[in-house]
């Protein structure tokens, strides 16, 4: 019988199987060492929906990606070096934080970081999406100087300054079209 979604597998010492779409649009199954292949294909099967759903945008997310040209990335960067110290000092002042430095970087991974030492990082990449969901990074990562977690009191800082801190954050799981 042929597999209906075909999946690359990679067995180790855990617990439970996980599904994942890898940058290259292949279908990750991880699975504990014991678990047989009927269980990982029934697994496969049962989350067929969520397979649908996120593969095509996994596939917009490859086609953008390789259409980021370096060129493109030296603007996206030089754009974000002027923008973005500028909304870290304005979100900064109304939160009462204050960063350690801000660095600029090409991550594709994520959009933001802040360290233990209360330094920023940001990917250029986020300047191709809307203002709004920029500012939602940059008080994302501004809120992890007072709180390094994802606690209720983290997302409470978030939306005494951004009560619409959900919807701006919508914004960055569509793939930003690249011309």
């Amino acid at each position: 019988m042929e597999e209906k979604y075909p999946y690359r597998l990679i067995r180790s010492k855990r617990k439970s199987i996980s599904l994942q779409i890898d940058e290259n649009c292949e279908l990750v199954v991880r699975a504990p060492l014991h678990a047989s292949k009927r269980e990982i294909d029934e697994m496969v099967q049962a989350h067929a929906g969520w397979i649908e759903k996120h593969m095509p945008e996994a596939r917009r997310r490859m086609e953008n990606s390789m259409k980021i040209t370096p060129e493109l990335l030296a603007a996206l960067k030089e754009r974000a070096e002027k923008e973005l110290p500028g909304r870290v000092a304005h979100y900064a002042r109304l939160m009462g934080v204050e960063p350690a430095g801000i660095r600029i970087t090409a991550a594709r991974k994520r959009f933001g970081s802040c360290s233990g030492r209360n330094s920023l990082c940001f990917s250029c990449l986020l300047m191709l999406y809307p203002s709004e969901a920029v500012d939602a990074v940059v008080v994302h990562e501004l809120a992890h100087i007072r709180h390094h977690d994802h606690s209720p009191a983290f997302y409470s800082f978030i939306y005494r300054v951004m009560p619409d801190y959900p919807s701006r954050e919508l914004l960055l799981r569509k793939t930003p079209e690249i011309k």
